[in-house]
């Protein structure tokens, strides 16, 4: 018997032909997912904006981004399982609603509390559209054009990372940060007319029981102080006792809900689905992706703009290489996919992570922008073979009536290592960046010091401010210590007449120390690019142990009426 029917899990038999409408369900499920993935992308943009014009912290503007993070890790799994009992329709047009409702809240919001507080309801809404579109997409669209339904549903979210950031340039510089929210309404209007017209309704016969309140509360109370733990560690302090207890509380909390779903009548998250080999082998490859992605955008942008010295909407617009190679790739590969199976494609996305992430290792300070674009064209066709093949593993692994619970595991793994590797790259690259700093200023002082020509009282008030300089980039850690120890030259002048001989040896000296930090820093990336670059290597491993074919695990639906009734038996025992 195959992994399905080992797990005990039966779904109807019959001829598999597809929604009538199948290509409209398409369109509008990925009109809601658009709005989204864009308002992801959009707002990392507007964050500067918003710092001045709400008078707050960077650390308090972080949780613009933070609460919405925390909600999606936390309801993934949970929503996933609701629109599996009361139905995949259901759930995404509650999801339109909330995000259209909070995306108005947060247009409106008068201070950064109240921003705060309609991120996370835009997360209710947001972990609804991510988690319940990709079961209503496979539901609709028959085995054997799966994998193009997928690379299409996927191919839009690249789109939305492209256009993202530089709409919320253009929003922030010719209007005001408050657009990047008001445009998601009329969108989010129309996209749930489109829904309520297009979107069938889901035949939920043979859902699993009731809704399991203590599953779904041990979940989500585990996820979402896993995620502020990863979140605020370098905030806190990884061994602080507070990242500790939640850590610890985290930890716990997976055996607990382990044993709860194993002894209770109505499980939210059926253990037997990890039976189902291709299953766990797409989330852990999942999960590994996550981690690569997770901090590699963010070194890449801090890396464009503190050591090349381009502008952030530079380095927004730089990013686009990625997700619009992705965006050319993943239709494509999707058609591959129903034809050829996933293991191969979802391997090779893996492995075309590692070589994009192993040459952006090797950038330093002498790098020219075109070099970034190049290397980032392996790390989006990465994206583009990786993400939709994996998917469709995973979902088409899946009968119907556990498939959002499976797209909710799907995406939690995605996100927990997206935020995994942000905390690990962030880390290790604070540690770099730190070794260089100190490197680049001893180099730096026995630089001037050796310049004969220069008075002995210039010497001192040039180092002095060398060290000054460096001792406060320090304490800002990460990308602003990056940031800082590349402008660290302004202040080394002693204000020589301009023109002057003395004006031009200063000139010149400045250039020199800009040059030993330029590539000190440079070199703090490579350790954090490597690190990244590992964990999509361990991705190739469970993407090798995907189906061979879509649905190849799915061989319940030719199981005999014996088998489903013994299979259907054992399921209620």
């Amino acid at each position: 018997m195959d992994d399905v029917a080992a797990a005990g899990i039966v779904s109807p038999a019959g001829p598999d032909q597809g929604h009538p409408r199948k290509w409209m369900i398409l369109s509008a499920v990925s009109i809601g997912m658009f709005m989204a993935l864009l308002d992801v992308t959009i707002v990392n943009i507007a964050i500067p904006a918003i710092i001045s014009d709400t008078h707050t912290t960077v650390t308090h503007v972080s949780w613009v981004l933070n609460a919405y993070n925390l909600v999606l890790a936390s309801l993934f799994l949970s929503v996933g399982r609701v629109s599996d009992r009361f139905g995949q329709k259901r759930v995404f047009l509650a999801g339109l609603v909330l995000f259209t409702l909070f995306s108005l809240l947060c247009g409106l919001a008068p201070g950064i509390g109240w921003l705060v507080a309609s991120r996370a309801g835009q997360g209710i809404g947001g972990a609804a559209l991510s988690t319940v579109s990709l079961a209503i997409v496979l539901g609709a669209f028959p085995k054997h054009q799966q994998g193009t339904a997928v690379g299409l549903w996927g191919a839009l979210g690249m789109i939305a990372a492209a256009v993202g950031p530089t709409l919320g340039g253009v929003l922030v510089t010719y209007a005001s940060w408050h657009w990047i929210f008001f445009v998601n309404i009329p969108v989010g209007i129309a996209a749930l007319v489109f829904a309520i017209v297009v979107i069938p309704e889901h035949r939920r016969e043979g859902a699993y029981g009731g809704l399991d309140l203590p599953g779904i509360a041990i979940s989500a109370t585990g996820l979402f102080l896993l995620t502020l733990a990863l979140i605020e560690g370098s905030q806190w302090g990884w061994t602080s006792l507070r990242i500790l207890g939640l850590f610890a509380v985290a930890v716990v909390s997976y055996p607990v809900f382990l044993w709860w779903e194993l002894h209770t009548k109505d499980p939210m998250f059926p253990p037997k689905l990890l039976r189902i080999r291709s299953f766990t082998a797409a989330n852990s490859a999942m999960m590994f992706i996550g981690m690569s992605m997770g901090g590699t955008f963010l070194l890449v942008v801090i890396f464009i703009v503190s050591v090349l010295g381009y502008s952030e909407l530079d380095a927004a617009l730089a990013l686009t290489v990625m997700p619009v190679t992705a965006l050319f790739i993943a239709p494509n590969v999707g058609r591959l996919t129903d034809r050829f199976g996933p293991r191969i494609f979802a391997a090779m996305g893996a492995a075309f992570f590692v070589l994009g992430l192993v040459l952006l290792a090797q950038l330093d300070g002498s790098t020219k922008l075109i070099d970034v674009l190049w290397r980032g064209i392996f790390v989006g066709a990465g994206i583009g073979f990786a993400m939709p093949t994996l998917s469709a593993a995973a979902m088409g692994s899946l009968p119907p009536q556990v498939r959002g619970v499976g797209a909710g595991a799907l995406n939690t793994l995605r996100q927990v290592g997206f935020t995994l590797g942000v905390a690990l790259l962030v880390a290790v690259f604070s540690h770099s960046v730190a070794a260089n700093a100190r490197t680049a200023t001893e180099q730096a002082v026995a630089y001037v010091s050796g310049q004969a020509q220069i008075p002995p009282s210039v010497k001192a008030n040039i180092i002095a401010n060398i060290e000054r300089n460096a001792a406060a980039a320090a304490t800002s850690g990460g990308g602003a210590a990056a940031s800082q120890l590349g402008k660290i030259t302004l202040s080394t002048s002693s204000n020589a007449p301009a023109g002057s001989p003395e004006a031009e040896a200063e000139k010149k000296l400045g250039e020199r120390i800009g040059t030993i930090y330029k590539t000190n820093i440079g070199r703090s990336f490579r350790w954090p690019f490597y690190a990244a670059a590992l964990a999509a290597l361990l991705a190739v491993f469970p993407a090798l142990l995907t189906g061979r074919r879509l649905g190849e695990h799915e061989g319940h639906e030719e199981m005999s009426h014996a088998q489903r009734a013994a299979a259907t038996a054992a399921e209620k025992t």
